[in-house]
């Protein structure tokens, strides 16, 4: 069992494979453009948000994972640590 458990979200910028390499697990941020929502590294890469960036007239606006993606996550891991790490310990 492993002794804790990393969460954050993807404001973090971890890099996926580091990330992996190291067991945290990263929860995406919502991203909008116009009516379009994306899950940041999900639905929608950084070089894909770049372009959108540059190229749409709309402006992008972001929002923190909910408390359900949060849960999510911590139930995935709540048997298998002894404790769990959230994003704003972090920081």
């Amino acid at each position: 069992m492993a002794k804790v458990q990393i969460v954050t979200d993807s404001t973090s910028d971890i890099p996926v494979e580091i990330a992996s390499a190291l067991g945290i697990k990263i929860v995406p941020i919502y991203i909008r453009f116009g009516e379009r929502m994306y899950k940041d590294g999900l639905d929608i890469t950084s070089e894909e948000f770049f372009q959108k960036l540059t190229t749409s007239s709309v402006q992008p606006a972001t929002s923190q994972p909910t408390p359900e993606d949060f849960t999510t996550v911590y139930s995935q891991y709540c048997d298998k640590t002894q404790g769990i790490i959230p994003p704003d310990f972090l920081k």
